[in-house]
């Protein structure tokens, strides 16, 4: 069989009938564009997933108030207590060997003032080692201390957005604004985030010393959580044993009583996110699966169409001498260069999915070439497996009965 010519032949039929390559391709197209898209937009999340967990802080561990539990991908609170003080957060940085910082924490909604502009923010109250934990720097002014942190001083360090929102993005260096009545006084603009796990605007938020937070504006004695900073990735393991008897023994309570603290890492907090992406992404492959198998019957349909069309064809190179299987041959590569066809516009259209839907979301591009390889490889495995029956059936075909039936 002369390679060659063949190739030559199969593509001037499939061009031919441009309108049925087309819709004979589309199904396949779908499918691969379905698979790369998805796959890479499940990856870019994961990367996304992933960066946020980091600039959560590193080596970090979050001490909740209360008992969570991971309910189809996330975490919910199904008790809340009211036992988790700053004396805890210290107790923790001096006792437990694997901590090297801990910092007392504890967030809420409030409105803000600022010469007649009010908005509705965040006010996180927490000792000075946030910053530390989080890697939170001060892009103007300074950051509050231990000292104001003792003082109980009403002085605030303000996000980016909140610079935008009530100082309409003038210096608010110096200048006092009000917290749900009390005032502070702005001493710094803290260094941009971007968004949380949760999709939250985490620059849309006011650092003030933990103290100043639950004494001034709040009216608490307890906290919401505890940051906790290991010295080391070896300690992550062992530090939430270190510091569940340091608590316990704080909260005084008994060997039958169950903890009411939780204690997560971000393993977990990443696990917890990134199985719903992982579930959202199966769904989607399920889908692509599915037009890749409809692309599969549209290929055996046009191949059927094509061999009652050729039947004469057929019959004069049999009758000219072609063999059985350069007939098979001819239209299960007919059958895979539609597939390929559509396979290669599936990846096309997939890449340029998954870019514009990076940029919408705000994540990372991630380049899914191993599930773009693996989907178009499908694809033609596709074609050909449901063409092979079709060229079977012309294979067999007797040049006199083929001529019969064509006159």
């Amino acid at each position: 069989m002369n390679l060659t010519r063949t190739i030559v032949i199969s593509l001037d039929v499939l061009l031919g009938h441009k309108l049925r390559t087309l819709l004979s391709c589309g199904g396949i197209a779908i499918g691969v564009a379905a698979v790369v898209l998805m796959v890479g937009a499940g990856q870019a999340a994961e990367e996304d997933v992933v960066g946020k967990v980091r600039s959560m802080g590193t080596n970090l561990l979050l001490v909740q108030a209360g008992r969570f539990r991971a309910f189809g991908g996330r975490t919910h609170q199904v008790a809340t207590y009211t036992t988790l003080t700053p004396t805890d957060a210290r107790i923790i940085e001096r006792k437990a060997p694997g901590a090297s910082l801990a910092c007392g924490f504890v967030q809420r909604g409030v409105m803000a003032r600022y010469q007649g502009v009010r908005t509705r923010t965040s006010l996180a109250g927490a000792d000075p080692e946030i910053f530390a934990i989080r890697g939170i720097a001060a892009d103007r002014g300074k950051l509050f201390t231990d000292l104001d942190e003792k003082s109980m001083a009403r002085v605030a360090v303000v996000g980016p957005t909140v610079v935008t929102n009530i100082f309409n993005g003038a210096d608010p260096i110096g200048q006092t604004l009000e917290i749900n009545k009390v005032l502070f006084k702005v001493i710094g603009v803290a260094s941009a985030r971007g968004q949380d796990l949760s999709g939250n605007d985490q620059d849309d938020i006011i650092y003030a010393p933990l103290s100043a937070a639950m004494v001034r504006v709040f009216h608490v004695t307890y906290l919401q959580s505890i940051l906790v900073q290991a010295d080391g990735p070896e300690s992550m393991q062992t530090l939430p044993d270190e510091m569940t008897p340091l608590l316990r023994r704080s909260h005084r309570l008994k060997p039958d009583k169950d903890d009411d603290f939780t204690i997560q890492d971000q393993a977990q907090i990443m696990q917890s996110e990134q199985e719903t992406s992982q579930a959202f992404t199966v769904l989607i492959g399920s889908v692509a699966g599915v037009s890749l198998f409809t692309g599969g019957v549209g290929i055996l349909a046009v191949m059927l169409i094509s061999i009652r069309e050729r039947t004469r064809e057929i019959g004069l190179r049999r009758a000219l001498g072609a063999r059985r299987r350069d007939i098979l041959y001819q239209f299960l590569l007919e059958a895979g260069t539609l597939a390929g066809m559509g396979g290669v516009s599936g990846i096309m259209i997939g890449l340029g999915g998954n870019i514009l839907t990076c940029r919408i979301a705000g994540w990372p591009v991630v380049w899914p070439w191993n599930a773009t390889l693996y989907a178009f490889g499908i694809s033609v495995a596709m074609g050909i497996l449901f063409g092979l029956y079709p060229a079977r059936k012309a294979a067999r075909l007797e040049p006199a009965t083929a001529l019969h039936a064509a006159g």
